[in-house]
């Protein structure tokens, strides 16, 4: 009878999924609404926002998957959940099931469950699968449903018991004293032989950054292997005959279509450097996402990231930033906020997004010199850091309790989601954008407005010993990372007549002398106006003096 009343009850209701990071409620919620969105996603902090969805079994009932929550944090996704949780009634709180007394003690001091129907959702049974007097003796001191599952990959069987677990929920009235008598986790199974590497005081640190830099650079170079082959194919078979049949049109159209800036030129190689990038490094992450192999990189890394004020959970969003700064900006919701202004700071200097990268790679390529790129890279990420101690100098890292994920086999099912949201992302989205500064390009140089622009800028150029020619390049990077392209102007013309050291200098100083104009937006709408104007103010003074160091070091070395 009690189970007809929860079920009634529950038809305008919301159910919360609850837990520390990394213990599988993404994975839960398409269990339980079909809602293929953050399928099985197995790295920390993924949840930055609500998802919601309709139970596939009672579509009036709501559920609601909450960012993962931390010990004595107060990362703005850990108040979040708080926060969201505090009104509901229904909770299903999700533990793994090693640690099923230990985090259930924590939810429990950090959540309000006094008088709400709750379930609990043990995860990870492969790890630790209690034997049955030790799941009845759980069950009976919680006096609540319990289930134990694999959530990653669970059998219809399985999704049947959780789905009645779910409707038999009960009132959770349990004093906090009492969950200390729960059987303290055996033994787990045998960890994981990389998890053991990474767990090490000295090989752990070591084995993390060459992951870190084999997770970027396999992709990169087979990405200019690909590009670099299909480029001569590509003008001779595409870009010259377009070119050829377009020379009659009017001048304007003709500007815009198949000139220095056209749409037909300049953007089909934006996109020939530039996707094959965003899909082979969308692909790197996404493995190391669905595996876990990431939140264990970034935990080896901790101790020294805490030299520059950021923690190892601060590096998830700086890496997820070479895929995209905007999604990076909302991630480090999960970041404690003594250290959230440093690890954004650090995403907007030092993380290049994956069309700055194919832009960049594009033109060290077509200045004949692609290993300029690992310098170039290097350069981002050093005098990043230093950036960010610099102007983040107050920032104190804060050590919380976290919940690392297992490493797990890899999900098919769950990488091609994550990559082809990447890949829409660049189509749909980066590449309208590029046009659209493809056209203002084309349309400012046939007013010569682009020519009054360089006029102006050129006295700031000739500092760093650079001709007026790369002030385009500049300015419309400012816009969007990959708008340095514009540097590839007449197949590479402008690039031929620089020094290579000088073609550094001009892609490092249109990187770094603003964030894209998105990822500033996206900064005010987490941070507010103040913080972006701020973040910009810093980021170029840094860009110009640092740029200012180079070309007079690189000038002396090469001149």
């Amino acid at each position: 009878m009690a189970s007809v009343v929860i079920a009634e009850g529950r038809k305008e209701g919301v159910i919360a999924l609850a837990g520390l990071e990394s213990v599988g409620k993404s994975a839960l919620f398409r269990h339980l609404t079909g809602n293929q969105t953050g399928i099985e996603t197995n790295v920390k902090g993924s949840t930055v926002v609500f998802t919601r969805g309709k139970l596939k079994r009672h579509s009036s009932a709501e559920v609601v998957d909450t960012p993962g929550i931390r010990y004595e944090d107060d990362s703005k996704t850990t108040q979040m959940t708080m926060d969201e949780t505090e009104d509901l009634r229904e909770i299903i709180l999700v533990v793994k099931a090693p640690h099923l007394k230990d985090e259930l003690l924590l939810l429990d001091e950090q959540l309000d469950l006094r008088g709400k129907q709750v379930t609990v959702a043990a995860t990870h049974k492969d790890r630790y699968d209690p034997d049955e007097e030790e799941k009845r003796f759980i069950k009976e001191l919680l006096n609540v449903p319990v289930i134990w599952c694999n959530s990653r990959s669970m059998k219809q069987d399985e999704q049947e018991e959780l789905w009645e677990a779910v409707r038999s929920s009960s009132r959770w009235n349990l004093n906090h004293h009492l969950l200390t008598f729960l059987p303290t986790a055996q033994k787990e199974k045998q960890k994981h032989r990389l998890e053991q590497l990474l767990s090490k005081s000295l090989a752990g640190p070591l084995l993390a950054l060459s992951m870190v830099i084999g997770m970027f650079a396999f992709p990169v170079f087979t990405a200019y292997l690909f590009s670099s082959y299909f480029q001569p194919i590509s003008e001779k078979w595409l870009v010259d005959p377009l070119t050829n049949s377009l020379m009659n049109v009017p001048g304007f159209f003709q500007e815009l279509l198949i000139g220095n800036y056209g749409v037909l030129t300049l953007g089909w190689y934006s996109f020939l450097w530039a996707f094959p990038v965003v899909f082979l490094i969308g692909l790197s992450v996404s493995i190391t996402e669905e595996t876990g192999v990431q939140e264990r990189i970034t935990y080896a890394l901790t101790p020294s990231l805490k030299k520059i004020g950021l923690t190892g959970r601060d590096l998830t969003p700086v890496l997820t930033g070479f895929g995209c700064n905007v999604v990076a900006v909302m991630q480090t919701r999960s970041c404690s906020s003594c250290t959230r202004g440093a690890c954004i700071s650090m995403i907007s200097f030092g993380s290049a997004c994956s069309y700055q990268i194919g832009a960049s790679l594009s033109i060290f390529g077509s200045a004949g010199a692609p290993l300029l790129f690992l310098p170039y890279i290097f350069m981002l990420l050093i005098v990043g850091a230093v950036h960010t101690r610099i102007w983040e100098k107050n920032s104190i890292p804060h050590s919380s309790v976290c919940s690392l994920p297992y490493l797990q086999p890899i999900t098919w099912r769950g990488t091609i989601f994550r990559l082809k949201g990447s890949i829409k992302q660049f189509i749909f989205q980066a590449m309208p954008i590029f046009i659209i500064i493809c056209l203002a390009a084309s349309t400012l140089d046939y007013l010569n407005v682009i020519h009054d622009l360089v006029v102006f800028i050129a006295p700031l150029l000739t500092v760093f010993s650079l001709p007026s020619d790369v002030a385009p390049g500049v300015i419309f990077s400012i816009f969007r990372k990959d708008g340095l392209m514009v540097l590839n102007e007449g197949k590479g013309s402008l690039l031929h007549t620089l020094e290579l050291w000088q073609v550094f200098i001009s892609v490092y100083l249109a990187s770094t002398l603003s964030a894209c104009l998105v990822t500033l937006l996206s900064i005010y709408k987490e941070m507010g106006g103040g913080h972006a104007l701020k973040l910009l103010g810093r980021q170029m003074m840094t860009s110009l003096i640092s740029t200012w160091l180079l070309a007079m070091i690189l000038f002396a070395l090469f001149n």
